[in-house]
């Protein structure tokens, strides 16, 4: 029967419009664009799904930025996140793409006075360190000290710097809806606290940002990359992967699509704009059928492999007219 059908993309001339042909809402159509050679240079970034697509790029043989895998660090002062074992160093949220990016396209850095020291964190017990410092703009950047912090951070803008400028190709994962801000300085902080006790609850206020905003940030990228590198491909999706907990007072599973809803609604309408624009449809794949591991949320792994292999098959100067 159809419903027990796998979702699959097809890589198509002309995108189907009709609802009869897309067995039960299980077939996805995206037209061919092609624009990535083999070996390309792309730079990935956004959500935890954004570490899935360079995992499986860089295993196809693409050149693949941010190198947080090349990232040389201490590793009995400072703390990357799972680094060397996963390269995890997320931007959630719009505002967060924005400031990184702008960090990058301006050459700052983040200043010493930026960064939090910590005094009840786990870091401490785990690392056995006397401090710790945390770099609050990047996703569990810890070190046991200010100075060893402020190195560990250049190293990872200049790592986002450098591969921002050289990719050919720049995908943007959008993963949440849910941002928050340090009271302090106004910058956007990658993650919130874990808990109403979290010792950073104090330092940071939550934000839900409207359609507007998200718009606002992305258009606000979309134009700096216009204006630097004119010819440079973007490509933007949303992340399947559902938040973990929300902080709008709302039920997690309807924070979580009025989350995704937004994002989606964004993205459509910016690539309406702006014919230039990609959108692949990660989001819609995952949603079609139960992809997820045993955690609800993560998507398994052959999924992902079928959305990045159903990605080059569209936009790769090497595929073929593939389905997946």
């Amino acid at each position: 029967m159809d419903e027990q059908l796998p979702a699959r993309f097809e890589s198509v001339e002309r995108a189907n419009a009709l609802w009869t042909e897309s067995l039960r809402g299980r077939r996805i159509s995206v037209r061919r664009d092609r624009f990535i050679a083999p070996g390309a240079r792309l730079f990935a970034m956004g959500s935890c799904f954004a570490v899935e697509l360079r995992i499986r790029l860089r295993a196809l043989g693409y050149d693949v930025h941010p190198k947080y895998l090349e990232l040389a660090f201490d590793p009995e002062t400072q703390s990357p996140g799972r680094l060397p074992r996963r390269d995890n160093i997320n931007h959630y949220d719009t505002g967060s793409i924005r400031q990184e990016l702008d960090r990058a396209l301006d050459g700052r850095r983040y200043e010493r006075s930026d960064f939090w020291k910590l005094e009840r964190h786990p870091i401490l017990a785990k690392r056995r360190w006397r401090e710790a410092w945390q770099d609050p703009y990047r996703r569990d950047i810890y070190a046991s000290s200010l100075d060893a912090l402020a190195e560990l951070s250049d190293r990872i803008g200049r790592c986002i710097d450098d591969g921002l400028a050289r990719a050919e190709v720049v995908i943007l994962t959008l993963g949440v809806n849910e941002s928050w801000r340090n009271r302090a300085n106004g910058l956007q902080v990658c993650m919130g606290p874990a808990s109403e006790e979290d010792e950073i609850r104090d330092r940071v206020d939550f934000h839900a940002p409207t359609f507007e905003e998200n718009r606002a940030n992305l258009r606000h990228v979309l134009d700096r990359f216009k204006e630097r590198w004119p010819r440079k491909r973007v490509v933007l999706t949303v992340s399947p992967v559902a938040h973990a907990r929300t902080w709008t007072g709302e039920d997690v599973v309807v924070a979580n699509r009025h989350s995704k809803s937004v994002l989606r609604a964004v993205a459509g309408e910016l690539c309406r704009e702006r014919p230039e624009l990609v959108y692949w449809p990660s989001f819609e794949f995952a949603t079609a059928e139960d992809v997820f591991k045993e955690d609800g949320r993560h998507v398994r792994d052959e999924a992902v492999d079928r959305i990045v292999g159903a990605f080059l098959a569209a936009h790769g100067t090497g595929g073929g007219a593939a389905r997946s």
